[in-house]
């Protein structure tokens, strides 16, 4: 899940608990909720500045080096387009 959606959810739960909760113990979960929204929020913003970096500016190959080679097998899983069946003229 990312920070965004965790803290979208976070406010979700304590406007849940500012309208239509008639009993305190409602109110008090939800907005327990909403605080573990925010603290997960705060954990995922942590690990994701890092893969945002990797994915945003990857590290210049030294000269001479080039990406990852490439062999002629493949490993994706071919389907025929026949059904088994024989077809009548």
């Amino acid at each position: 899940m990312t920070p965004k959606f965790l803290r979208s959810e976070a406010a979700r739960f304590r406007e849940m608990a500012e309208g239509a909760t008639d009993r305190e113990v409602s109110r008090q979960r939800l907005l327990a909720m909403a605080v573990d929204y925010d603290r997960r929020a705060e954990q995922a913003e942590q690990f994701r500045p890092h893969e945002q970096m990797q994915a945003a500016d990857p590290e210049a190959a030294p000269e001479g080096v080039t990406g990852p080679e490439r062999t002629g097998s493949s490993k994706k899983l071919r389907l025929s387009r026949t059904t088994g069946r024989k077809l009548v003229p």
